[in-house]
């Protein structure tokens, strides 16, 4: 049996183990020197890459200490690993974009990746496009790019599009350079563009060079326009300037600024462009600004474009305008327009109205409309209507749509209605041979 003694310093003994263990490990729980605090600290940052920028070989620094230049190098080592990481960070985040499947989230991630695009980092992102193929599914993306490119260095941008594409496609990206260029040097962009080499495709680098000028300096823009020669695509070139002054200030002035053009041509233009932008949404609006222009020859491809757009959402309205038109061409494209889209929704009741009205040449594009539409569904029913066209030459070719859609219907009711329908032998054996409908043709039948 131990004795009392022995227990108590038993007791001691442990008690002064326990002690000189815990002292011991709070000795080695504290920063023996500043090298081990910053060794600590060191762990819990982020290596410093600027060891690596210092001396690339390995080899000791020998200079001597010079606070003021010390801190100039210190910067521009930052400077130069912000650069290096942006370069590195702008091809992540394309390809990233890339990959992304929600159009919303991929537009605005190439939108952030081209914010910064520069001089330095041009080389990343086109790395990253080198698997984008340069093509309509892929638009929106070289738009940005080449936009973004133009704002340092478009010539560049340019010998870029002439690389990846060729021909008109090579043609429509370049626009896309002159966009950006021409709305930040609008004079320079037009010199390039009127460059002789620049003749072939002028007409359709005048697009980018226009829509880019419009948004920068629109009387600098129109100026140009105006003194530009040529046919359809001058009158496309208006429609931008148009656009740019609805933008502005509403329909009011763009329809203003229309109505004010000199040359009949352009006032053509801008009239198409506004009448197909708000026909759809406002066609009140629009009905009530042409009727003041009622045939004339600037008006007549605006007043078919109000026909067909109204028509799509109030057809009996829109018939209803311009049957109160004064005769002539813009009442006539107008009911044509019309008629077509209220035929698909209530054939019975276009036709209805048909009936009601005195046939003659007046009528005849009306009823050649209405017996097309109709043809898909009843090319029988339809024959009745192209017949009673009083124009010859509109006849007949109605007769032969119509007659060929029915044939691919019933070719034995055909067969049976062509020896007694007074038809030629060529329009008759045109009638037996449908040309073969592509998939546009058949998904507009329905």
């Amino acid at each position: 049996m131990e004795s009392k003694s022995s227990k108590k310093w038993s007791g001691v003994f442990l008690l002064l183990v326990g002690s000189a263990l815990f002292l011991f490990g709070y000795y080695l729980g504290l920063p023996k020197s500043s090298i081990d605090n910053n060794k600590i600290v060191s762990e819990e940052l982020p290596p410093k890459p600027s060891v690596e920028l210092q001396s690339k070989n390995n080899k000791p620094s020998t200079k001597t200490f010079d606070p003021d230049r010390d801190v100039q190098v210190n910067e521009e080592e930052e400077e130069e690993v912000k650069t290096l990481t942006s370069q590195k960070s702008l091809e992540q985040m394309l390809l990233a974009a890339q990959s992304e499947t929600n159009p919303i989230k991929r537009s605005a991630a190439f939108a952030r990746a081209f914010e910064n695009l520069n001089q330095d980092n041009i080389g990343q992102a086109l790395k990253a496009f080198e698997s984008l193929h340069m093509g309509f599914e892929n638009m929106q993306e070289y738009k940005m790019l080449l936009y973004s490119w133009s704002q340092f260095d478009p010539l560049a941008a340019i010998d870029y599009c002439k690389d990846r594409a060729s021909g008109i496609g090579a043609g429509f990206a370049t626009a896309g350079v002159l966009e950006g260029w021409a709305n930040l040097d609008p004079e320079a962009a037009r010199k390039w563009v009127q460059y002789p080499e620049n003749a072939g495709m002028a007409k359709i680098y005048n697009f980018g060079l226009v829509r880019g000028w419009a948004n920068r300096d629109l009387e600098g823009a129109t100026d140009y326009v105006m003194g530009l020669e040529g046919g359809e695509e001058v009158g496309k070139l208006v429609g931008i300037l148009a656009d740019r002054h609805n933008r502005e200030g509403g329909f009011g002035q763009a329809s203003s600024w229309a109505e004010e053009l000199p040359d009949p041509k352009l006032k053509e233009g801008a009239f198409m462009n506004l009448s197909r932008t708000f026909a759809r949404d406002r066609p009140e609006e629009v009905a009530e600004w042409l009727e003041t222009h009622a045939n004339e020859k600037y008006s007549a491809k605006a007043f078919e474009n109000l026909g067909r757009k109204w028509s799509e959402t109030d057809p009996e309205s829109s018939i209803d305008y311009f049957s109160n038109l004064p005769d002539g061409k813009s009442q006539e494209v107008g009911i044509k327009s019309s008629i077509s889209n209220w035929a698909k929704q209530d054939p019975l009741s276009a036709g209805d109205w048909l009936n009601e009205r005195e046939s003659g040449p007046k009528l005849d594009s009306a009823l050649a409309a209405y017996a097309s539409t109709v043809s898909t569904k009843d090319g029988g029913a339809a024959m009745e209507w192209a017949i009673s066209i009083s124009d010859e030459k509109l006849q007949q070719s109605t007769i032969k749509k119509v007659g060929q859609e029915w044939y691919r219907q019933d070719k034995d009711s055909v067969e049976a209605w062509l020896p007694s329908s007074g038809l030629s032998e060529t329009a008759q054996k045109n009638i037996r041979n449908p040309p073969k409908k592509n998939w546009w043709q058949s998904l507009n039948d329905k």
